[in-house]
């Protein structure tokens, strides 16, 4: 299975309104975004491959369900056939 959820600690706020964080260094806070857009990267992807299995699996459903509508199509033109040739034949005394 997937890990979705990134093992980097997040911060809280502060409870104290008055209370600033240090500021990051420059460094830091483009290493944080750079890993953070791997996330959204990472997460985008997985995104994109369960919306792809999805889809085919609709799609593989719809074909098995159009299937099984013009079998019964086929088995239902068939026994008519058959219930009228055999009418036929016992209303002409043939049976």
């Amino acid at each position: 299975m997937t890990q979705l959820v990134s093992s980097q600690p997040v911060s809280a706020m502060s409870r104290n309104p008055g209370h600033n964080p240090p500021s990051q260094p420059k460094e830091d806070s483009i290493g944080q975004n750079h890993h953070q857009e791997e996330i959204i990267h990472k997460l985008a992807v997985q995104l994109r491959n369960i919306g792809d299995s999805i889809e085919q699996r609709m799609v593989q459903e719809n074909f098995q369900q159009e299937g099984r509508a013009v079998l019964a199509h086929y088995v239902f033109v068939f026994f008519g056939g058959v219930h009228m040739l055999l009418r036929f034949l016992w209303n002409n005394h043939l049976m």
